[in-house]
């Protein structure tokens, strides 16, 4: 069976808000949903994702490689953590992790997925992102989606942010860092109203828009004062 589909949409998401707005929680929800053959996950915020999916990480490309044997031919989740051989330089692991996929993805039938969390701290204006944009460039041809996530869409290197093809606005951060969002149909009033949560969501290939989400009060939103 070939790794090539020449008729395999391009599917390439991003969404987007602050630190405990939900966003970790739609992502896990659309990779089950989407049950791809292979998800390759870069985790490197202190193993949440391998937490989350129960998925032994790891650490190094010999490790990566042997992942892959155990999980051959049914599939299944291969994440890698860089704290080792990246330690404080996950744009550098990234971008190695990128050039794995790569390498070995005509070798691998069926649905793959490249998730990554703080896509903006891994390829911001500062880092030329060679490795993802080749993936974003031609992955569709080897079945091959993009799902990320990250806090500051206007910190995200202008070559990746152009290949976004499906965006989900959660509550921001900072209500002076929506610009990009807004070039793309957001509607500011919109996204200030969001709450923890909640989210927006527009295909800027068919202009299909639509929201969502159940707005919940965070766990530690409120501090116990009293006694103090």
């Amino acid at each position: 069976m070939s790794a090539q589909k020449q008729d395999h949409p391009s599917i390439k998401v991003l969404i987007s808000g602050t630190s405990g707005s939900g966003k970790s929680t739609l992502l896990e929800k659309l990779i089950r949903r989407e049950k791809a053959k292979w998800q390759f996950i870069y985790d490197h915020k202190e193993g949440d994702f391998a937490r989350r999916f129960n998925v032994r990480p790891c650490f190094d490309l010999d490790e990566l490689s042997g992942r892959l044997e155990e999980l051959w031919p049914v599939g299944g989740s291969v994440i890698f953590n860089p704290s080792k051989i990246f330690a404080g330089k996950p744009e550098a692991g990234f971008a190695e992790f990128c050039q794995f996929l790569w390498r070995i993805k005509a070798a691998l039938p069926g649905k793959k997925m490249l998730i990554a969390d703080e896509l903006d701290a891994l390829v911001d204006n500062r880092c030329e992102p060679e490795a993802l944009t080749v993936i974003l460039d031609q992955g569709r041809t080897f079945q091959l989606d993009c799902y990320f996530i990250a806090q500051a869409t206007n910190g995200i290197h202008n070559q990746v942010r152009k290949q976004i093809r499906e965006i989900f606005v959660m509550l921001q951060g900072t209500k002076n860092g929506t610009e990009w969002l807004e070039e793309k149909g957001f509607s500011k009033p919109e996204i200030d109203a969001l709450k923890h949560g909640q989210w927006l969501y527009k295909n800027l290939n068919t202009g299909t828009a639509t929201r969502g989400g159940k707005a919940f009060i965070p766990k530690n939103a409120e501090r116990d004062l009293r006694g103090l």
